[in-house]
């Protein structure tokens, strides 16, 4: 499922996307969730109760891909055609006491949003528009002195620059998605002296 829905842009264009249209920006829209999903390195859509399949390398720790840790939530592990289920899960590996040898550990999981974030909508539809305003072949427009660049033949839709920018600045790279802060309950430290505040 995309990252924004035809609606989501016709609300953007201020007008309703005509019939002859749908195609195109429907396209549009599986193509820009599949480029910020390939540039952020994760899938952001709700995948449920998928396979995951795991190579150890010995060792305790066997560390989960990038791509399905958002909100990731694992419902079984298997190994060797055995249950497993003396593991812990932090959010971005599994740790097992017993080590998890050679052999290939396969997750039933899901993982991404349940509701897509608004700013991941709104950079969606951004591209789409973008893409529609431009005439097949050119690559970018600028009216203050008209300068056109053409892309090559084999070029094909790439995410813009400010996109690129708007997804690293909103921390969808590098781990940062899909991962939970947690505070032990005690007294508030006030960061600004040594003070213990109570609640």
């Amino acid at each position: 499922m995309p990252l924004a829905t035809v609606d989501d842009v016709a609300a953007r264009l201020g007008r309703p996307v005509a019939a002859d249209e749908t195609a195109r920006v429907t396209a549009f829209l599986a193509d820009v969730t599949g480029l910020v999903e390939d540039y952020c390195g994760r899938d952001m859509d709700r995948r449920s109760d998928q396979s995951i399949t795991l190579y150890p390398e010995g060792g305790c720790v066997l560390p989960i891909p990038a791509r399905y840790q958002t909100f990731l939530t694992i419902t079984a592990v298997v190994q060797d055609a055995q249950a497993v289920t003396d593991y812990t899960f932090n959010g971005r590996h599994l740790t097992r006491g017993a080590g998890w040898g050679e052999s290939a550990v396969t997750l039933t999981a899901s993982w991404g949003y349940e509701a897509v974030p608004a700013s991941l909508t709104a950079i969606t539809c951004s591209e789409v528009i973008r893409w529609l305003a431009l005439s097949p072949g050119v690559e970018s427009e600028r009216v203050g002195e008209v300068e056109v660049t053409f892309s090559g033949a084999s070029s094909a839709q790439s995410l813009s620059a400010s996109t690129r920018t708007s997804l690293r600045q909103g921390r969808w790279r590098r781990g940062s998605v899909g991962s939970l802060t947690l505070h032990r309950e005690g007294p508030v430290l006030d960061l600004r002296g040594p003070v213990v505040l109570h609640d």
